[in-house]
């Protein structure tokens, strides 16, 4: 139940409201520096143009608007004041918050804080940093992302507990991120297409 948990955290991110800029960075390099948890995703293969992707980088809520695939027990996102998002899974009994700490040209880096009850409430700090680039193969041109997630759990004692477990939670965690990032991946190429019929 335990490993259950910690993977659910991880989907679970939020911005930590009210830091100025300088601080978030801080924020930011304080979790990826003192992660409970690393976990570095194999690229994948976006089917879209970079605008497209862009823009559902900025407009998270747009994902369950567009998405079949994210059904409202699975994720609930709300948008909030000052771009940051609530974020909800019902089913796994998570709430939080998130937001975009920064972006850059083929970067983006999410900061978030979530909770969940299973036995007893847990909590932690989260840090999603996305790179993208522009790769061309024999069916035309695609994005190339890379996910890296960085868990920092507000309790040290439990984080030292997720990390003697994490030859057994690591490879539920991947499962879980591969899920949420191939249910995105699906919305964005749906959207592109749906963009070129447009045009």
């Amino acid at each position: 139940m335990f490993i259950t948990f910690l993977i659910i955290l991880v989907s679970a991110f939020t911005i930590l409201p009210l830091y100025s800029a300088p601080v978030q960075s801080e924020r930011v390099q304080d979790i990826v520096d003192n992660s409970t948890i690393t976990r570095i995703q194999k690229p994948l293969a976006v089917r879209t143009d970079r605008e497209t992707l862009e823009y559902f980088i900025e407009h998270v809520e747009e994902l369950t608007k567009h998405g079949k695939d994210f059904k409202k027990k699975d994720l609930i996102l709300e948008v909030k004041r000052n771009g940051h998002y609530g974020i909800q899974m019902p089913s796994k009994h998570i709430t939080g918050e998130f937001a975009l700490a920064e972006q850059q040209p083929q970067k983006a880096v999410y900061l978030g804080h979530g909770s969940a009850t299973v036995f007893f409430n847990f909590s932690g700090a989260i840090v999603l940093k996305i790179d993208y680039t522009t790769l061309r193969d024999e069916a035309g041109s695609y994005e190339e992302v890379n996910t890296s997630v960085y868990l920092k759990f507000d309790n040290a004692f439990l984080g030292f507990i997720a990390k003697a477990a994490s030859p057994l939670l690591n490879p539920k965690l991947d499962k879980l991120i591969t899920k949420f990032a191939t249910k995105t991946k699906k919305v964005v190429e749906a959207a592109y297409e749906n963009k070129k019929r447009t045009k």
